[in-house]
């Protein structure tokens, strides 16, 4: 994470986005009192939305990580899944 003062950014906003979206790396911009603000991807904010959204309850996370875990143990189950544009089955990935 790199931290940068609002004057920086501001000279440089360009490039801050630029190496934001092109390494993944936040940019944290402090101010007064405590304050401050990141600068994060729109991926990467997507991200930790859709996570925040998978973790939301306790019955998500607990699916989450068991599923997570049978995975890891090589306990897979394949499905076929419906082609929305008509009958035909796709075969899962």
């Amino acid at each position: 994470m790199k931290v940068m003062t609002i004057s920086e950014v501001r000279r440089n906003l360009a490039a801050v986005v630029d190496a934001v979206i092109d390494d993944a790396e936040e940019t944290v911009i402090p101010r007064g009192g405590g304050k401050a603000v990141v600068i994060v991807s729109l991926d990467e904010w997507n991200s930790m939305r859709e996570t925040l959204h998978l973790l939301r309850t306790p019955a998500s996370t607990r699916r989450l990580l068991d599923s997570i875990a049978h995975a890891e143990e090589g306990v897979l189950e394949e499905h076929v899944l419906i082609d929305p544009d008509g009958d035909a089955k796709v075969p899962a990935a």
